[in-house]
């Protein structure tokens, strides 16, 4: 049974030293203990604790009538020593230090009696873990009367630790010196015998040699300056915002969204994102994988789980810190599990539920936690649900204006300065981010062989395949998209980005433009938009005869313009009947089943194909003259080949519709 504490105390106590002074200190002096209590492990554990506790917790401790006490360390390295300072602070009479190395023993439900026999006897009962909820008693975590934590030392900490152990004061400090340490090594780089100066310098060689910092970050772009991420992206700036509004005080710690899973297929950045947000937030990265946690040890299982440990354990010691963990994926869902190897997978999958939730739950630790995967429909769902990883985002290919960006990035400022790279861009629309780094580099290197700055061709060359069609074949697509481009410029329902004739993803050329974002569209308006679409192959016509460029896939020419039309008569009333019939998706489909309306989206489409005709035949030279520049440079900017159609023709002229006139 628990030694019973006095029960009576003299009531003459007016002030707290009066009341300390009362009770009978027979603590030694620390000049006057023995050698392995003086030691750079106690002195840094005691003064972190007189550092965490407050005298109002201090006397709490010396009441008679009991007191259940529970120290929440930064890690379990932590635990031997601070046992020993506490007990040079107060006698104890019963003690549980778990740092999670036995599963039976140390868990909530083992050691509740004990507490229960000495709480219940007046006794004191002190527990220490750096997971208390985890590891003590769950009756002395509910019954507790003080809970002390103690983090990151403090620049404080380490200058009283290291004037009590070398008689010197240290001076200049770089700010939280000992974020990231170990307990033990910033004990081993404080020594006796040595100089104060010498002690701040081995804890900042030892900061500097910490590998699990991702230190390259340096060659990272921040935030503002990445591109091609979409809603990742908008997930990132958000963050960043949030973070700094934390910073400045003005928003809770819980309101951030710090836990995301990215996914993605290999190359589309999402590390590098992840940097990104790192070196925005200025916060250290750990960067690890499922596939570390496994390759860094023997593979069994308690030693897969002291690894994760101790990754969640060095980021709780240096927050705010942001944790990467990739390959998620690697870790099976539980639904796919066979009986053989369940009752492996099952507990690290567990494992892994309670320390995601315990590393970003609540405001005490400050730890950002983003997963990645190329295969999230592999994840246990469980490992998704808010409070863990949370929801998963999805970083896509970026488009053109995200590749034109991310091009730009690697060039830097100063090369191929003004050049539009949207025209590149769109001929590798599909690529991922890391594939636009690889032409970069492959044009420097053809610039820097030909021993010349670098021209916009050396990019396209990295871009574009060899072409394979003949001169004729090639002339003849240039053509059908200078007579796109033609139309879109002289009819005015957009205008043209670039041209392209560069065989890519399965076409023979592209006209890329930029049409306005008009929320109401006429009858003149649709047909002037059709007959730019049927310009294409007018110009193959008008060439030699038609063939297969315009057709083919639903996105093709001639898909494209019965589509249009089909919603024109079907959807949008604007076909001579108000009947609606259809929405725009469903049109297409209501013309296999109507043959009225086959007829008279046919119909337009022939007198529109007519019109388009009449205004290739009338710019065949412009045509051609833009085409035979096209096929040299494989492509062309909106400006260059708006260069080329002021030269021939200064003014267009209107050019009559179904709808009317539209100039």
């Amino acid at each position: 049974m628990a030694r019973l504490a006095p029960k009576t105390l003299k009531p003459s106590a007016e002030s707290l030293d009066d009341f300390l002074n009362a009770h009978n200190d027979t603590r030694a002096p620390i000049d006057q203990m023995e050698a392995e209590i003086r030691s750079s492990r106690f002195t840094l554990a005691k003064h972190a604790l007189d550092e965490a506790m407050t005298t109002s917790q201090h006397v709490r401790m010396l009441r008679f009538g009991g007191a259940g006490v529970i120290i929440e360390v930064p890690s379990p390295d932590w635990i031997p020593a601070v046992r020993m300072a506490a007990e040079k602070l107060i006698s104890w009479h019963h003690i549980f230090c778990r740092g999670g190395s036995s599963k039976s023993s140390e868990n909530p439900s083992v050691g509740n009696m004990e507490v229960a026999d000495f709480l219940g006897n007046g006794g004191r009962v002190l527990g220490v873990s750096q997971s208390p909820g985890q590891y003590l008693p769950s009756a002395l975590i509910a019954a507790a009367d003080v809970r002390i934590r103690i983090g990151t030392p403090s620049n404080d900490v380490i200058r009283k630790t290291i004037l009590t152990l070398t008689g010197h004061k240290a001076r200049r400090m770089p700010p939280d010196i000992a974020r990231g340490l170990a307990f033990d090594v910033i004990a081993a780089s404080i020594r006796k015998g040595t100089l104060a100066s010498s002690c701040v310098r081995r804890l900042v060689a030892a900061s500097r040699a910490n590998a699990a910092i991702d230190p390259n970050l340096a060659d990272v772009p921040v935030l503002s300056e990445i591109h091609g991420y979409g809603a990742a992206g908008e997930y990132a700036q958000r963050l960043a915002y949030e973070f700094s509004e934390w910073k400045a005080g003005r928003t809770d710690w819980s309101s951030l969204e710090r836990s995301v899973l990215l996914a993605g297929e290999p190359g589309t950045g999402k590390t590098t994102l992840v940097r990104s947000i790192a070196k925005t937030l200025e916060i250290p990265l750990i960067s690890t994988s499922v596939a570390l946690w496994f390759s860094q040890t023997n593979g069994y299982l308690n030693e897969v789980i002291k690894e994760i440990n101790r990754v969640f354990t060095m980021a709780a010691q240096m927050a705010p810190v942001l944790i990467f963990v990739d390959e998620m994926d690697g870790i099976p869902s539980r639904a796919s599990l066979g009986s053989r190897n369940r009752d492996y997978w099952v507990p690290l999958i567990n494992h892994c539920l309670t320390t995601f939730e315990n590393a970003i739950s609540g405001n005490t630790d400050k730890i950002i936690l983003i997963g990645a995967s190329n295969y999230p429909d592999l994840i246990d769902p469980a490992l998704l649900r808010p409070g863990r990883l949370g929801r998963v985002i999805t970083v896509e290919k970026p488009d053109v204006d995200g590749l034109a960006g991310i091009i730009r990035q690697h060039l830097g400022p100063d090369v191929l300065d003004g050049a539009d790279l949207s025209v590149p861009a769109s001929i590798g629309v599909g690529a991922t981010g890391a594939e636009a780094t690889t032409w970069v580099a492959g044009a420097r290197r053809r610039a820097r062989d030909a021993g010349r700055p670098m021209r916009l061709d050396d990019l396209v060359r990295e871009i574009a395949p060899p072409d394979p069609r003949s001169p004729e074949e090639a002339l003849s697509c240039a053509r059908h998209e200078c007579g796109h481009g033609l139309a879109v410029t002289l009819l005015g329902p957009g205008a043209v980005v670039s041209l392209s004739n560069v065989m890519s993803h399965g076409l023979g050329g592209l006209t890329r433009t930029s049409m306005p974002r008009a929320t109401i569209l006429t009858k003149t308006s649709i047909e002037a938009y059709v007959t730019t679409v049927l310009a294409g192959r007018a110009t193959d016509e008008e060439f030699g005869e038609a063939n297969s460029g315009s057709g083919g896939a639903y996105a093709s020419d001639l898909g494209l313009a019965t589509s249009m039309l089909a919603s024109m008569h079907l959807s949008m009333g604007l076909g001579g009947s108000l009947l609606h019939r259809a929405s725009d998706a469903e049109a297409r489909e209501c013309l296999r089943h109507d043959p009225e309306m086959r007829r008279r989206v046919e119909s337009d489409l022939n007198v529109l194909y007519l019109r388009a005709k009449e205004f290739v035949h009338e710019n065949r030279d412009l045509i051609d003259a833009l085409a035979q520049r096209l096929v040299v440079a494989r492509i062309m900017s909106g400006d260059q080949m708006r260069a080329v159609i002021a030269k021939y023709r200064p003014a267009p002229s209107p050019i009559v519709t179904l709808g009317g006139h539209h100039g």
